[in-house]
């Protein structure tokens, strides 16, 4: 997912806590006045386990306590095509039905519904899109035909937009248990083709739909991202 992404979740890896406290840092410091506090124990808690603890997995992200340290909304992140690393993102903004989710080193995911609209910084970047038709099926939870727009920018650092045509079905259903998240849920799956590039994303949409588990294909440098939200 860019080098510079790759970087972070590597030390997200390495150092599971105190990368997650610096991530919760961007959901502002704000929730409460035990939030600095909470930091600071899980800061502490990093130190001790570096240091006594060599047995730890050290590619376990602790999950329950990123929960308890902010009450933001939250997901779990990776990229499959790069061996699975993963990363906890933090909601850091919302514009009206557009949610901005970022790594401790800022770089975002904008969704809407749990879909990707845009992305910084990770190389390859989608600069916009227009998903409206894909959106509307997806969260509607039913079988059709659509079509996306994607810009990128080229190596001249012009915008260009790539166009698919893309087939929705439905194709199962399935209990999503991840984080504070309990629902029931549809699975969709999505064929998109263009000119030069197909894939095919699949969706878990809950019955308000949200997608709350999916496999999305963000550019041919950065391959699928598996996106888990763990609270809304």
């Amino acid at each position: 997912m860019g080098r510079l992404l790759a970087m972070t979740m590597k030390t997200v890896m390495k150092f599971p806590m105190l990368a997650l406290a610096s991530v919760l840092l961007l959901a502002g410091c704000g929730n409460g006045p035990d939030q600095g506090s909470m930091l600071k124990s899980l800061r502490t808690s990093a130190l001790s386990k570096l240091k006594g603890d060599s047995a730890a997995a050290p590619q376990q992200l602790d999950v329950a306590a990123a929960l308890k340290a902010t009450d933001a909304s939250m997901a779990l992140i990776s990229q499959k095509d790069r061996g699975g690393t993963q990363a906890l993102v933090v909601q850091i903004e919302q514009n009206g039905p557009y949610r901005t989710y970022a790594t401790a080193s800022r770089q975002t995911l904008t969704l809407r519904q749990g879909l990707v609209t845009n992305t910084r910084g990770l190389g390859d970047d989608i600069m916009s899109s227009e998903v409206s038709g894909s959106l509307s099926l997806i969260t509607a939870r039913r079988a059709g035909t659509s079509n996306r727009v994607l810009h990128y920018l080229n190596g001249a650092k012009e915008r260009v937009a790539v166009r698919y045509d893309c087939e929705t079905y439905v194709t199962g259903s399935e209990r999503v248990a991840q984080g504070v998240i309990s629902a029931n849920a549809t699975e969709l799956t999505e064929n998109c083709v263009s000119s030069s590039h197909k894939f095919t994303n699949t969706y878990l949409v809950d019955g308000s739909g949200t997608i709350l588990s999916s496999q999305q294909w963000i550019s041919p440098m950065q391959g699928y991202y598996d996106i888990r939200l763990l609270r809304r």
